[in-house]
């Protein structure tokens, strides 16, 4: 079910934050809309999907999709400067906190789950740059 849900994103929704279901195309902010709070509200246009599955590639053990999805998230996501009024609780739990733990898999000393990307050159922080740079912005 997983994968269902995650390749349907790759295919047809990447890189916008979500996959609608019934056309099957990318969903992201609606910029021709900008009070149309049920959906701007919790679209950013900051690959909300791909941040928010990086822990679940790497739970699952698929170092290769966790790799290419770190990657996806620092070439396609540069940094937080978006002109967005958000939802700070589904900002800060499925951006902030998916970049957090992606980084801490990504550099883990141990490499309890075998994702360590740090030790080849191929990860050097990114995702904790993004993190900081989204924490500082969600500050009042």
């Amino acid at each position: 079910a997983f994968y269902h849900a995650y390749n349907g994103y790759m295919d047809h929704g990447f890189p916008f934050d979500e996959l609608d279901p019934i056309e099957c195309i990318g969903k992201g902010r609606d910029r021709e809309h900008p009070d149309n709070s049920s959906v701007n509200d919790v679209l950013g246009d900051y690959l909300l999907t791909l941040v928010d599955t990086l822990d679940s590639l790497a739970v699952l053990g698929d170092r290769e999709e966790f790799s290419k999805a770190v990657k996806n998230t620092v070439t396609y996501l540069k940094d937080f400067d978006i002109d967005s009024h958000v939802q700070v609780f589904e900002v800060t739990i499925r951006m902030l906190g998916g970049l957090l733990s992606a980084h801490i898999i990504a550099t883990d000393e141990n490499d309890v789950l075998g994702m360590r990307l740090d030790r080849n050159g191929t990860y050097t922080g990114e995702l904790l740059q993004l993190a900081r740079d989204l924490g500082y912005r969600l500050l009042p």
